[in-house]
């Protein structure tokens, strides 16, 4: 049985990416591996279904992309594009190669104590980056929604 979602998510992305495999997903998006085609990459697209988007605000996904276009540190992966067509909003993102921390977790069950320090200090660093874009994001939305009393 095909997979009703990815197959429109295909359809939407037309021949710009090829979609491999899906790599998971959560309560708000589908998460799938694919080919950005002009350039030969692997890519990771990030989307909201329409299922989900009746359900969960759009605007809340879309927050998400314009924050995540604002940071900008060695330890968070970029955006590189964002686009809404035939109902299906996503971005992509370059796709890392490589063991998550959860899987090593897993596996290993206790990290030395001077790499859990390293890496504890270099997310504390990352999340300093998310809380800047998050300020910044919350000052736009607040000029938006002045500016959208001051027209009525």
């Amino acid at each position: 049985m095909a997979d009703t979602v990815r197959d429109r998510v295909q359809s939407s992305l037309g021949t710009a990416y090829t979609l491999e495999r899906e790599l998971g997903g959560g309560a708000m998006a589908r998460v799938f591996l694919a080919e950005e085609r002009a350039l030969g990459r692997r890519v990771v697209v990030k989307v909201l279904p329409p299922e989900l988007a009746a359900e969960l605000s759009v605007e809340r996904f879309r927050r998400e992309i314009r924050l995540g276009a604002r940071l900008r540190h060695p330890r968070i992966v970029p955006l590189l594009d964002a686009a809404e067509t035939e109902g299906i909003v996503y971005y992509t993102m370059p796709y890392v190669e490589g063991e998550s921390l959860r899987n090593r977790l897993d596996r290993e069950k206790q990290l030395p104590v001077e790499e859990a320090v390293r890496l504890a200090r270099e997310v504390a660093d990352a999340l300093g980056e998310c809380e800047r874009a998050l300020e910044w994001l919350e000052r736009v939305g607040t000029a938006a929604q002045t500016r959208r009393v001051a027209t009525r």
